[in-house]
C-alpha cells in the first residue's frame, strides 16, 4: 500500500512538472508586441564566422565586399543579433532585407507558435543616429 501512494505522488508531481513546463512554453510563444533591436546578418556567415559586418573573409583569407548582401538577396536566412549576442532568425523574405545588411534594426512583432521564429510587423533602420521607419517588405501572410 505505502509502494502504491508513493507510485502515485511521483506520478501526480511529475503530470504537473509537465503541465507547467507546457503551459510555461505556450505562454512564452503566444505574447504579442515583442521589440528586438540589434544587427541584421546572414545566417550562413555568421554561423561560420561570426561576421556583423557586409563583408566577409573566404576561408583562404580574401575579402568578400559585400557578402551579406549578396546571400541575403539569393535568399538565405537572415536573422538579428542582440547585444547579448543572441540570435534572432526571422521568417521573413530575406532579398527584401538585403539593402539592411549589418545594419542596426528595430523589429517589432511576435515569436512564432510553433517554431522559433520572428515575425516582425514593423521595420525601423538606424540612419544617422536616429531610428528610421521602414515599409515592412511584404510577406504572405
Amino acid at each position: 500500500m505505502r509502494k502504491l501512494s508513493l507510485y502515485l505522488v511521483v506520478m501526480a508531481a511529475l503530470t504537473l512538472g509537465v503541465f507547467l513546463l507546457v503551459h510555461a512554453g505556450d505562454k512564452k510563444m503566444s505574447m504579442k508586441g515583442q521589440t528586438l533591436e540589434g544587427t541584421l546578418v546572414d545566417l550562413k556567415c555568421y554561423s561560420a564566422g561570426g561576421f556583423l559586418t557586409n563583408d566577409h573573409m573566404n576561408m583562404k583569407g580574401k575579402k568578400l565586399p559585400n557578402c551579406a548582401t549578396a546571400c541575403a538577396t539569393m535568399g538565405l536566412p537572415v536573422g538579428v543579433v542582440d547585444s547579448q549576442n543572441h540570435v534572432h532568425v526571422l521568417a521573413v523574405p530575406a532579398a527584401a532585407y538585403a539593402k539592411w545588411m549589418a545594419k542596426q534594426v528595430r523589429l517589432t512583432g511576435m515569436n512564432g507558435k510553433y517554431a522559433d521564429v520572428f515575425l516582425p510587423s514593423s521595420l525601423e533602420v538606424k540612419e544617422n543616429g536616429k531610428w528610421v521607419k521602414k515599409e515592412l517588405p511584404g510577406t504572405m501572410m
